[in-house]
């Protein structure tokens, strides 16, 4: 009897243990972000470019619909500016590239892609 009733005792203590009680942050707050609102009723591929030409892809942007991309510190130390560029998915529209944004560490980039 004292076997059958250790067993959950000690999962409940460990589960207990695990919980921190405080919700996670799943962005530091330092990290920048870039906020893109897809005006075009096309689904795009959104990519960033680097003022040195290094190119890194950042996701699927559905038409109709705002993102927010987490850019990676390894793609914006040293940058001193970014553009970003949308490509629609099924190369049913153009391709638009965004004006060069400055980057700041720990800020919020915004840009639209304009309908198509």
């Amino acid at each position: 009897m004292v076997t059958i009733l250790r067993r959950p005792a000690l999962i409940l203590i460990m589960a207990a243990a695990c919980h921190s009680g405080a919700p996670g942050n799943t962005e530091p707050a330092h990290q920048t972000r870039a906020r893109i609102e897809n005006r075009a009723s096309l689904d795009m591929d959104i990519s960033v470019r680097r003022n040195d030409g290094r190119a890194s892809r950042l996701g699927f942007l559905p038409g109709g619909e705002t993102t927010v991309f987490a850019l990676p510190p390894s793609l914006t130390a040293g940058a001193s500016w970014v553009r970003f560029e949308a490509n629609p998915v099924r190369s049913s529209g153009q391709p638009v590239v965004s004006e060069p944004f400055p980057v700041t560490m720990g800020e919020e980039i915004i840009w639209s892609v304009p309908p198509q």
